[in-house]
């Protein structure tokens, strides 16, 4: 008679089918990986370039003075009209402990204003006396028209384009027909160039800042008032393939208009000329 007794399975046996199988009782292994993510960092953080003041400037420093500025103010302005330098981090690391970066001086140059306080009739005078400082239109076409110069000249990195290929085509020169004679072989036609664009753009609020600059540097023209509308890009008489609105986006030379109210408008001329790519 066979024997129904269920067969003894010992613990040594059960731990060997566990290593067959692969499982672990004591550990237990995900199939799937959770994600974290980290903070965003800014995508854009405060750029500025650390530039040398090749003169005393008002609101940043005296001549020699290291600090940082603005990266268009420097490009715009003060490169062009060779008040400040740029200054590398080899350079940095070989000047002087007494000529380290320092930071913008705003005070500079700026008269600091009278703590005491004013009766109405004095507030009532210094208002009188801040609008008999206003230029009249006339003497205001006159500054510009004499210290602003005929050609304003900006500094942008062009964008470099590959060449295209040339499709092959015949040899200039004449040909032998079959009757006799020559016949002018068909020329391949000439392509017409373009525009070389420019990394960012010169946009009228650029020139205007450019002029008050220029304009900046005598205690009356200091006094002119002049907007970006005060200022308009002639069209038709300039290169119509880079401007853009209000905009210049690649070199070459343009016509702008400043104008005064009641004259006629100035005429100048804006340069944008390439800059070396290794500028920073």
């Amino acid at each position: 008679m066979p024997n129904l007794a269920k067969p003894i399975i010992s613990s040594q046996c059960l731990g060997y089918l566990r290593h067959l199988a692969g499982v672990q009782p004591t550990k237990f292994s995900p199939t799937f990986h959770q994600q974290i993510r980290g903070k965003k960092k800014n995508a854009k953080g405060p750029h500025v370039v650390n530039v040398r003041l090749l003169e005393d400037i008002r609101g940043y420093g005296r001549k020699g003075s290291m600090i940082p500025i603005a990266p268009g103010r420097m490009r715009n302005i003060y490169y062009p009209q060779r008040k400040a330098e740029y200054v590398t981090q080899a350079q940095l690391r070989t000047t002087n402990q007494k000529d380290l970066l320092t930071e913008r001086d705003f005070s500079f140059g700026i008269p600091q204003p009278q703590s005491e306080s004013q009766s109405p009739e004095d507030r009532a005078e210094k208002t009188f006396e801040v609008q008999t400082k206003l230029l009249t239109p006339n003497r205001t076409y006159e500054i510009i028209e004499a210290q602003v110069p005929s050609e304003m000249i900006f500094y942008r990195v062009p964008i470099a384009v590959p060449e295209p290929e040339r499709a092959p085509h015949e040899p200039v020169g004449t040909s032998i027909n079959a009757v006799g004679g020559d016949a002018p072989v068909r020329k391949a036609p000439e392509s017409v160039p373009s525009a070389t664009r420019i990394y960012g753009s010169v946009s009228i609020a650029d020139i205007a800042d450019s002029i008050k600059a220029i304009l900046a540097t005598n205690e009356e023209s200091a006094r002119v008032v002049l907007a970006p509308e005060d200022i308009k890009i002639d069209e038709s008489e300039s290169e119509d393939v880079g401007i853009d609105a209000d905009r210049l986006k690649a070199l070459g030379e343009y016509q702008i208009e400043i104008r005064v109210k009641g004259m006629d408008p100035i005429q100048r001329r804006v340069n944008i000329r390439a800059q070396d790519a290794d500028i920073s």
